[in-house]
């Protein structure tokens, strides 16, 4: 059924934003239109300069294309340049209870994976060329027509009926100026005071519950991270009482260290990171170049939409615990479809764009959180965690295979959770598990024995 609240000749849309989300809604709902004949004006906020290094410049991300992500840029005919690009990686080394398991991109067929920063580099960091990929994504979107005021958003109005306008309030705080406009996108994300402005409108918007991590950039110099860290992500599961996951990412003469705890990341964090035994000696005992705070969602938005009003990005969707960017690719492109296609009102979003959104991330979350718990637990019980090393590390082996494929989607997002819960669920893979930790059992039982043994028979050779 078609909505009475369309997108026509001389539409306006208002995208509050100018991070990823924003500019892939830019890309779709231009590209879309055109495709349909309609001349929209599109006008994208956002009060940051991506082109400043340090906190003013940046969107509070760690900074991985995945391959997945990658590809469907291609897919838009979107080409990152190689001068926004800081490293392209060789794959991701977890580290577990004292044990390391590489997994590389040459052993999963997969291309190197790419590193970025959102901003234009960590505090007090200089380049001879832009490097921020959020820039090169709003410059993109201004190529493609959308127009850009460097300003913030101050607040919304809401109209009162469907012919009259939306109002979005920009620019200074004490004089705000006004723009009208047919629909506005939310692409402000989480870590954005806009969030509890969007929820004091009464339009029945619940943002996503989060969780508070730690991100820092520390720089160590090309050589010595090398040298150190190879050109692998690292990821260390830690039985910590502060820090649950801990990801090292390699970019250039910085590192950039995400630390997930089970509960808000504090101040403290950081340093009790720097006194894991693993790390002594690798990371100076120094406060970091540039540090944050940023909050990750852990769990979707109710109702980020109403008429003529639509969130997209980790403000409304997101999936767990994994590629934030691609979240806001996903959402952004659902949102416009919608918009363009459907309709511009309630109903619509509700219909479409949630509806679109439920396969590819809500329920697929729910697979997530089980193959999460799971994996806690296994990697918590030291003889399930071997095993599953163990098993892994015995290569041109069919489970070592399905195990590796497993662990490589689970830390990359490539494929859905639902596929990789399916595929855990392999009676042979499970079997082959099984045999493993008993092989383990007996060899520990075995060592046992020998080493009570041995004192008995020295004591009767005396």
């Amino acid at each position: 059924m078609m909505s009475s609240l369309l997108l026509k000749d001389g539409s306006r849309v208002a995208i509050i934003g100018g991070g990823p989300a924003g500019s892939f809604f830019a890309h779709f709902i231009l590209k879309l239109a055109s495709k349909k004949g309609i001349s929209l004006s599109v006008t994208i906020f956002d009060g940051k300069d991506f082109l400043q290094s340090g906190p003013k410049g940046c969107n509070l991300c760690a900074g991985v294309i995945s391959e997945s992500l990658n590809e469907k840029l291609k897919e838009e005919g979107i080409f990152l340049p190689e001068e926004r690009i800081i490293n392209r990686v060789d794959g991701y080394c977890l580290h577990v209870d004292g044990e390391e398991l590489l997994l590389s991109c040459a052993e999963n067929m997969k291309k190197t994976i790419a590193t970025v920063f959102r901003g234009n580099g960590p505090r007090y960091s200089t380049f001879p060329e832009a490097i921020s990929f959020d820039d090169f994504l709003l410059s993109w979107a201004r190529d493609r027509g959308a127009d850009v005021i460097s300003q913030p958003v101050r607040h919304v109005e809401t109209a009162k009926n469907d012919f009259a306008p939306q109002i979005v309030l920009f620019g200074k705080r004490e004089a705000p100026q006004k723009f009208e406009t047919d629909l506005i996108v939310g692409a402000f994300g989480v870590n954005s005071y806009f969030m509890k402005k969007v929820q004091d409108l009464g339009i029945g918007y619940r943002p996503p519950s989060t969780l508070v991590t730690f991100q820092a950039e520390v720089k160590l110099g090309k050589e010595k991270i090398f040298k150190t860290f190879g050109n692998t992500i690292h990821i260390y599961v830690l039985k910590n009482k502060i820090i649950h996951y801990a990801t090292l990412i390699p970019k250039g003469d910085y590192i950039t260290i995400t630390l997930i705890g089970k509960k808000n990341a504090t101040k403290d964090s950081f340093f009790e990171f720097l006194k894991i035994r693993d790390i002594q000696g690798k990371i100076p005992f120094l406060k970091p170049d540039c540090f944050c705070y940023p909050k990750i969602a852990t769990s979707p938005a109710k109702k980020p939409f109403s008429h003529r009003l639509v969130i997209i990005g980790d403000a409304s969707f997101s999936r767990h615990y994994k590629n934030g960017l691609e979240s806001a690719f996903l959402t952004a492109k659902s949102a416009a479809e919608t918009a363009v296609n459907f309709g511009i009102d309630a109903h619509s979003f509700s219909v479409h764009y949630r509806q679109q959104i439920k396969k590819p991330i809500i329920h697929d979350n729910i697979y997530g959180r089980i193959l999460f718990f799971l994996n806690d637990f296994i990697l918590s019980v030291p003889l399930l965690a071997r095993s599953h090393l163990s098993l892994v590390k015995k290569k041109e082996n069919n489970a070592s295979n399905k195990l590796t494929f497993l662990l490589w989607n689970m830390f990359t997002g490539n494929i859905p959770y639902k596929e990789i819960f399916k595929n855990s669920l392999d009676i042979k893979l499970l079997l082959s598990v099984l045999a493993e930790v008993i092989s383990l059992s007996f060899q520990k039982f075995k060592a046992f024995i020998q080493g009570f043994d041995k004192p008995l028979k020295n004591a009767k050779l005396k």
